[in-house]
């Protein structure tokens, strides 16, 4: 009768599969650290727990340790006294749930006020268009050049400025 036998002894099998029982744990606990979790922004939940919303695009970006400082051109206020050039302050990194903008970039952003300092971060950030279609507040995009208003009124002006160097012409042959 064939028999086989096992090279390993009941313990040294028990410290092994020990032993791949913590690598797997410290591999699961090292991803979630690795990692900022968020859930989906909810507009109409989370926005009117905001300090401050804004949409506007990033002119630059300061990093001084874990923190970064982002200088944005408000484009648009949604929600709280906000100038047209704003300063907010997050992590230095996406893994902190800090913002991933670079500079040009324009978003979308749900801030909350710690003293005098504007924060937010990745779990706040939103696609402008969204918070345009929740509020009642106009884009402040400028409206399409009407070029044909332009030609009529330069037409307009042209005719006027000819019928009066004509009359002035006759006025002053009259002298």
């Amino acid at each position: 009768m064939f028999q086989l036998r096992n090279s390993f002894s009941t313990g040294s099998l028990g410290r092994v599969l020990a032993g791949l029982a913590a690598l797997a744990g410290v591999l699961v606990l090292a991803a979630d650290a690795a990692a900022c979790t968020c859930a989906p922004v909810n507009l109409e939940r989370d926005l009117p727990r905001a300090d401050g919303a804004i949409a506007g695009t990033v002119l630059e970006r300061r990093v001084d340790g874990d923190r970064a400082v982002y200088l944005f051109r408000v484009e648009q206020v949604y929600k709280g006294d906000i100038s047209n050039r704003v300063e907010v302050e997050t992590a230095a990194s996406g893994a902190a749930c800090g913002l991933e903008l670079g500079v040009g970039d324009r978003t979308g952003l749900l801030l909350q006020r710690e003293g005098e300092a504007w924060t937010s971060g990745l779990c706040s950030q939103v696609d402008p268009s969204d918070l345009l279609a929740l509020t009642d507040v106009e884009d402040n995009t400028l409206p399409a050049i009407n070029w044909g208003g332009y030609v009529v009124g330069f037409l307009v002006l042209a005719i006027a400025a000819v019928l009066l160097w004509r009359r002035r012409r006759s006025y002053s042959g009259l002298r």
